[in-house]
């Protein structure tokens, strides 16, 4: 990989479109060009693109500084949290010139484990297996904006002056001040929103189109990326315990191929759906008292149409 396209690599790397080697390759190169004119002019168009495409137009005289340099340790091994190698300082020239700094921190979930997540504004948010979070230190502007791909349940603090938006893959979440649960992975092609409390407008693009869908407690939105079918239905949120609450398990007509994803990353563990009218296949079912992956695949299969094979660490699915 050469340094004339290191712009493009990070950008698709923060929106998570690189395989793992690529990933590998990416944090290398920001490990070795830390500092350099090149690596700042490519980390300031990145930043100051996101945030003006969200509506926070940066100050005049941005500038870059690092925060912390990555160890070469590290890049074979991701952490569970690191701090992005720059931090973006947007400097306002009013007689003496103020300096407000802008810390993005990456927040990446390991498969088999969950983090929680304090932002600065009282937000809370739990985050999933294979999930990855992107947030500043500090809001300014007039949303907080923080960039996601994964699931997690968020109790969003409130604040109408400043909305909180999530940025996704082809989905955007704004709100003032609720609680829900939130699923978008990028390489998956359905996105699901269960709201709890409060209010949300779910901004779904695609091309140059961008529809607005307004839901309230009890709507669970799904969006189909592939397809382009939005569904909006009702669920109990009395009845609902998130993925935080003792390892819960939510399938509401789900198919097999996506459940099987979600099994894959809670578990740690390879799953592999052997033929397509198995994946395609739905499931409503509902887990909540910490069950074991046996278990789990125990009741799905009771009803005696699929086979479950264990192979050394491999677990393979097919229609019986």
């Amino acid at each position: 990989m050469r340094l004339y396209n290191v712009k493009d690599k990070i950008r698709d790397y923060f929106f998570d479109r690189l395989s793992m080697r690529e990933e590998g390759e990416v944090q290398k190169i920001i490990c070795a060009d830390q500092g350099s004119p090149e690596m700042d002019d490519s980390l300031r168009d990145l930043f100051e693109e996101c945030l003006d495409s969200s509506g926070q137009t940066p100050h005049r005289h941005t500038v870059f500084r690092r925060i912390l340099p990555y160890a070469l340790a590290a890049v074979a091994v991701l952490a569970s949290a690191i701090f992005l190698p720059v931090s973006y300082k947007a400097g306002l020239n009013t007689g003496e010139e103020r300096i407000a700094a802008i810390e993005w921190v990456e927040v990446s979930v390991p498969f088999g484990e969950k983090r929680v997540v304090s932002l600065a504004d009282g937000t809370t948010l739990h985050l999933n297996s294979g999930s990855r979070l992107t947030y500043p230190a500090v809001f300014s502007g007039s949303n907080r904006i923080v960039f996601m791909d994964g699931e997690a349940y968020l109790d969003v603090a409130r604040d109408p002056e400043h909305p909180f938006v999530i940025k996704s893959p082809g989905l955007d979440i704004k709100v003032l001040g609720t609680s829900f649960n939130f699923k978008n992975f990028a390489h998956e092609h359905t996105a699901e929103l269960l709201l709890l409390e409060g209010s949300v407008e779910a901004n779904v693009s695609r091309q140059d189109e961008t529809r607005i869908v307004r839901l309230k407690p009890g709507d669970r939105m799904l969006y189909n990326r592939e397809n382009d079918k939005l569904d909006v239905s009702r669920f109990s949120p009395s009845g609902f315990k998130a993925f935080h609450e003792d390892n819960s398990l939510h399938f509401f007509d789900m198919e097999m191929a996506d459940i099987a994803a979600d099994l894959s990353r809670r578990f740690n563990r390879e799953i592999i759906v052997l033929d397509e009218d198995l994946a395609s296949r739905r499931y409503f079912s509902i887990f909540t008292n910490n069950e074991t992956l046996d278990q789990i695949l125990s009741v799905m299969s009771s009803d005696g149409k699929m086979r479950v094979r264990h192979s050394g660490k491999t677990i393979y699915l097919q229609s019986k």
